[in-house]
This record gives structure tokens, sequence and C-alpha cells, in this order.
């Protein structure tokens, strides 16, 4: 028997002009502020490298990551005419990334404040640096005490050279949470009581509660790869940019009152037709979709039966009439990705931080006027060369599954 030209690795897909358009949808909705790229965790998962140099390419220049590690790969990946603030702040261990990628370190505390002014008096050019104030979010963030303590060390400002105080909002995804009003009262006393700067409190969903919230710079991340930040989606402008396709590696009969997966956590009601995909906990799949969730098959949602396991996920796709064949795809985190967190009982971030590092990176750059088609269709063999003009398998685009749920939280 001839089988179709596939692998049994899944594809993490990601749409770099989408990526794009997230990006000016954002400044669009912010024309007095700049626009920031929070990049951390790797880009969210779908890899900072290509997402940086992309957001870098549409005049994107303030660049936010978690740790000096993720600043000097970004630091490689864009090159030298950015600015890479380090929100985790400076730490002695450190200290030979931060200066030598040249990365902006975010003060969260008195004690780092010290640390990093120390530093800076014995370089000849010590990089700026943000000055974070806790609002609310008891994290991370400089205290009441921290900020006064600030306000009075005149040589401990004038070491740091701040470029930014920044602070960030702890429920900015619920819209009418009074917690919002709250941390921009405190912001703004707490920013009255240190030398005149710049000031940055939104991330995607403060974007959108409007802009007194903006104030000079805005960190957009989840809005820049996944299409809902808020609990008021229907006001959100940005689009999904992200699927993880996985392929059909076989498809079975099961028999009423047969069990399948790990600890036989699911038995066949009826007479079914279950694919094994080649996508497991290994690949971002959450473990909490085990008979919950749902995968895409020819527009079609497709239950996930059993557990979900490290390499492989089983699919009853019983009902799907449309022709399914080994080495065709299905959509395992894409359009549904909400959908999908809420029927895991997680949230949209986590899907995507925890997509591994098996899946081969597919970083789409359309030509002008061109438009997907191919091998990103569910159901469609897999295809590692140019998309075909006409794609297999897959049925009409209106079928989208479930309506996406109207909340998820913030990171």
């Amino acid at each position: 028997m001839d089988l179709p030209a596939y692998s049994t690795r899944p594809t993490l897909r990601v749409d770099l002009a989408r990526v794009k358009a997230n990006y000016e949808a954002l400044k669009a909705l912010t024309p007095r502020a700049k626009v920031a790229a929070a990049v951390k965790a790797d880009a969210y998962g779908l890899g900072a490298d290509s997402v940086g140099r992309a957001l870098y390419g549409s005049g994107c220049r303030i660049f936010f990551v978690a740790t000096a590690g993720e600043g000097k790969r970004l630091r490689d990946a864009i090159g030298p005419n950015a600015a890479i603030y380090v929100l985790n702040g400076p730490a002695p261990r450190d200290k030979g990334a931060l200066l030598g990628a040249k990365l902006k370190p975010v003060i969260n505390s008195i004690d780092q404040a010290r640390y990093w002014a120390d530093i800076s008096r014995q370089v000849n050019e010590p990089p700026y640096t943000a000055i974070h104030i806790d609002t609310g979010m008891n994290r991370l963030g400089l205290t009441a005490d921290g900020v006064r303590d600030l306000s009075r060390d005149t040589a401990l400002w004038k070491a740091l050279n701040p470029e930014w105080v920044m602070s960030h909002l702890a429920c900015a995804s619920i819209t009418d949470h009074p917690l919002n009003a709250e941390q921009l009262g405190r912001f703004k006393a707490a920013a009255a009581s240190l030398p005149p700067t710049p000031l940055s409190l939104a991330n995607t969903a403060g974007i959108y509660l409007g802009r007194s919230y903006h104030f000079q710079l805005v960190r957009p991340g989840i809005g820049l790869y996944a299409a809902q930040a808020t609990d008021r989606p229907d006001r959100e402008v940005t689009q999904t940019a992200v699927k993880l396709l996985a392929p059909i590696l076989q498809i079975r009969d099961v028999a009423a009152g047969e069990s399948l997966g790990y600890n036989s956590t699911h038995t066949a009601a009826r007479d079914m037709r279950v694919a094994t995909v080649g996508a497991g906990y290994a690949d971002g799949v959450p473990v909490s979709a085990s008979n919950a969730g749902h995968a895409v098959l020819h527009d079609q949602p497709v239950p996930i039966v059993g557990r979900v396991s490290m390499d492989l996920t089983l699919l009853d796709v019983t009902d799907v009439h449309l022709p399914m064949n080994v080495g065709g795809v299905v959509e395992l985190l894409g359009e549904r990705l909400e959908a999908l967190a809420e029927e895991a009982g997680t949230i949209n971030y986590e899907l995507l931080v925890r997509i591994g590092q098996r899946p081969r990176r597919d970083y789409w750059k359309p030509r002008q006027g061109s438009a997907r088609q191919g091998s990103d269709k569910p159901g469609a063999p897999a295809n590692r060369s140019k998309p075909p003009q006409k794609p297999r398998g897959g049925g009409p685009s209106a079928r989208r599954g479930p309506k996406r749920p109207q909340r998820s939280p913030g990171r």
C-alpha cells in the first residue's frame, strides 16, 4: 500500500503576517502611545527569534522579556537597535548577559535598585532602566515604602537613569473589575512622587480599558498571538495567529463497550471510529482536555476521547462523514484556542506557552495578495513544501464549532 508523503511530527504553524497585522491593529487603538511587544516565554511559545524579527520589521523597537537569557537570545535575533527590557530585573548571575547584550533591567525593589546602581557606576555606558511600581498585583514591583525611598534618593535615581515608570494591571481582562480603576489611581499618585518620566501601565487587556490607561507606552503580549484577552471579545481587534496541526497516524473501528487509552478513562457507548493523531501533552495538548476538549477536522469539532498521552491523542471521528486518511491533519490549537482552554479548565496563555519543542515550526510569510491554502486545512495531507493550489479534504469554512468562551483571565 502506498502512503501519502507525511511526517509523524506535529507542526506549529505561526502566521507572521497575522502577528504583524495584530501589532498594527493595536497601534491603531493607541495612537498617542508607543507600542512595545511582550515576547517572553519564547514569544508565548511561538518562537521569539522569528516573531521578534517579524515585529521588528513592523517597526517595533521596544521589547519585553522575562529573563536575561531570553533577552540575549532576542538580541542575537533582532540586532542592536531595539530596546529590550528584562521584567524580572537584575540579579548577580545575570550581570554579564545584561551588560553584554545591552539589556535594560526593570527595577522591582529597592534592593534591585541599589544593586544595579552599584553596577552602573562601574561601567562606562550603563543601560537605561525601567522602574516597576506594584499597584495591586502583589507580585513584583516597588512597594509604597520603596517608592518613597526612591523618591528621596536623588543619587540613586540618577544612577538608575530610568526611561520608564511602569506597573501591571491584575484584572484588566475583567472589564468592569473595580481594581482596574484603583490601580490606575495608585499608579498616577506613585508616579507623581517621582521625577517626571514617561509612564506605562497597559498590557493587551489594559489597552481595551481606554485611553486613560495608555499613557506613553503600552505592552501587548497575548493580543499579538491569540484573539481573546478580555471578557469582551466582541470589542477586540486581533486574530489568532497560531495553529498546532497533528497528523492522523491511524484510523480504527472500536466496538461499543471497549475502552480507550491509559487507565481506560473512556468506554465506547456505541460503535465508534477513532483517529489516533501524532501529538500529545509533550506537544502542548493538555491532559486536562482528556474526555473534555475538541480538535477540528474538516472544520468540524471532534471530541478528544480517552486520556491524552505524551505523544498521541485519540479523537472520536464517528460523525465525520467527509473523507479522512492516514497522513491528513487535524487542528488541535487554532481558532478554537479559547474554547479548548475553557474545556480544559485553563487559559489561552498556558496552552500557547506549553507547546513543546518537538513540533516543527512553520513560519508563514504570504506573498502580496495570496491566501493560505492546503496543508493547514484540517483533514488535508501534511505538506512539507509550498501549499498546493487545491486543498485535499476539509470542508466549508463557515462551521467553526462552539462559540468561544466569554472570558480569558490575564497572565
